[in-house]
């Protein structure tokens, strides 16, 4: 949506939770498929799909996030499983919080 969706979310700080409605950033959408859509969003708020389709009339069965601050997710064997970054990855992530 051009514009961004209005979702409500909590931003925790210091502790404290804070609810804040506000649109989210505009975000890029693909449908991928009948039932499936690829989605970028450039924020990353607390459940931010699920509440930009649930305010749209839509449902989420299932999410999977494909890439973090600019770096591809490698396909893990089982949940709980982690790889190291390496020199690029790092060198993206210096890039983006620097």
């Amino acid at each position: 949506k051009k514009n961004g969706v209005v979702i409500t979310t909590y931003a925790q700080r210091d502790k404290q939770k804070k609810m804040l409605t506000a649109p989210t950033l505009p975000s890029i959408v693909q449908q991928t498929g009948i039932n499936s859509l690829e989605i970028t969003i450039f924020e990353g708020r607390n459940r931010q799909i699920r509440k930009m389709l649930e305010a749209l009339g839509y449902t989420v069965v299932m999410l999977h996030r494909v890439e973090f601050m600019k770096i591809a997710l490698k396909p893990l064997e089982k949940e709980g499983d982690w790889v190291e970054l390496n020199l690029e990855e790092m060198r993206m992530i210096d890039e983006l919080i620097a």
